[in-house]
């Protein structure tokens, strides 16, 4: 019986690989990711718990300002390892390809950037998620910050592998912290191609073709940098580039075209009642405690002819029944879905009863002072005299008439005086 002899198969990069991805600087750039990502939200979780859209902004800005110069400069470290340990020529010798030891070394510092931003999305969704009124992260987004955290991963390893400049990670970071941060400041439409623009996703979605475009503009550049260093016919970089440099032109060309509106944003919501409070219906769930910060100054208006129907946090206000009210902001007014600093949101909605845009009036002449005076106690007598105290409206002779009133002389005066809130004609407003 002939024995036939098989040819030995080339070893899978199976072993390597998972060894890499335990043992190598991967698993350190993971936990690095987390912690980064972590102490900025914690930071600032005054500015974006309790809101979605806050939450991932924020996470966004981290992800790429901060996350993505680290993990540029870690797997900028580990390209350049073999330089370091003087292995080149041992590594040219053995049987395995160029392409499949950059990659096993590459590969798992991607995947732990990727883990890394994970951990840091779940604990900031986490902490939104009990005083949110609904919603969550937008999948786009994540698949954008993840994909440009692998991106950049590889890309910081090829600058490794052609560089070996012990000093060129930390330069790579500085380097990629300013690639990425300058073109903020800018209004070309040609800021879109940076991951780390800001994106007005307040009262916008993105599109459909938004994740699928900016993943291949990021982790086409940094393919077509990998291949070409470590591919051996480095025209293969050439296919990476190319799909690249096609959605480069749509994305410059397309600019805020990337975003469609939010119907959410852009539906109100109103209280029940009379009168009512709107806010649109990504705060729906707000209204409750809107409607009670106004009570004390819709209670004071009850009865009084041309009082306000609604309250709506939008302007220009659409009908002449409608008054403006400050929007429930996560940062100042919201915070972990409890609405703060209510007599200020109160004096805010008082103010604007008598919002008098007249570009030509005299300052300093005597009617103009007696019409401002007068606009303050109204103000200060609306919300109350703690409220009052707390913005600090003083106690004006105009205020104490305004108490000392009667309270059916007081309903038809404030009639009086709401009819010419608007008013530039100071004797249209009624003496106090």
């Amino acid at each position: 019986m002939t024995l036939t002899e098989t040819p030995a198969r080339r070893k899978a990069p199976g072993p390597t690989l998972r060894a890499e991805a335990r043992r190598g600087i991967g698993p350190w750039t993971g936990l690095s990711t987390a912690l980064t990502l972590g102490v900025t939200m914690a930071g600032k979780a005054y500015q974006w718990q309790g809101d979605w859209i806050e939450t991932q902004r924020l996470l966004h800005t981290g992800a790429t300002l901060l996350a993505g110069p680290l993990v540029a400069a870690a797997a900028c470290w580990q390209g350049a390892r073999d330089h370091r340990r003087a292995t080149d020529e041992l590594w040219r010798s053995t049987p395995r390809a160029r392409w499949q030891r950059m990659a096993v070394a590459a590969l798992p510092l991607a995947l732990w950037a990727v883990a890394g931003y994970a951990v840091g999305l779940a604990g900031s969704a986490a902490a939104t998620w009990p005083y949110a009124g609904g919603g969550g992260p937008l999948p786009s987004l994540v698949v954008v910050d993840a994909a440009f955290l692998a991106a950049v991963a590889l890309l910081g390893f090829a600058v490794g592998v052609l560089c070996r400049w012990r000093l060129a990670a930390p330069v790579l970071a500085a380097l990629m912290y300013l690639v990425l941060g300058v073109p903020n400041y800018s209004e070309s439409p040609a800021r879109y191609l940076g991951p780390a623009e800001q994106y007005a996703l307040w009262d916008q979605l993105p599109v459909w073709w938004f994740a699928p475009a900016m993943v291949a503009w990021t982790c086409g550049l940094a393919a077509a940098a990998l291949t070409a260093v470590a591919a051996r016919r480095r025209l293969a970089a050439l296919v990476p580039l190319a799909v690249a440099a096609a959605v480069a032109p749509l994305i410059v060309s397309t600019g805020d075209g990337m975003f469609r509106a939010d119907p959410a944003a852009g539906r109100l919501v109103c209280s029940e009642g009379s009168p009512q409070v709107c806010l649109n219906g990504r705060q729906e769930h707000l209204l409750p405690q809107v409607a009670e910060a106004l009570s004390g100054l819709t209670g004071r208006l009850e009865g009084v002819r041309g009082a306000p129907e609604r309250y709506v946090d939008r302007l220009p206000v659409q009908r002449a029944a409608d008054a403006w009210m400050p929007t429930p902001n996560v940062g100042w007014y919201l915070l972990r879905g409890r609405l703060q600093h209510t007599e200020h949101f109160a004096w805010q909605a008082a103010m604007q009863l008598h919002d008098r845009d007249c570009p030509g009036y005299k300052a300093g002449s005597k009617s103009w002072n007696r019409v401002v005076r007068t606009d303050f106690a109204v103000s200060g007598w609306l919300i109350g005299p703690h409220a009052a105290q707390v913005t600090y409206v003083s106690d004006s002779p105009e205020l104490r008439r305004l108490e000392a009133m009667p309270d059916a002389e007081r309903r038809a005066w404030l009639g009086r005086y709401i009819a010419a809130r608007n008013s530039c004609d100071p004797s249209e407003v009624p003496v106090l």
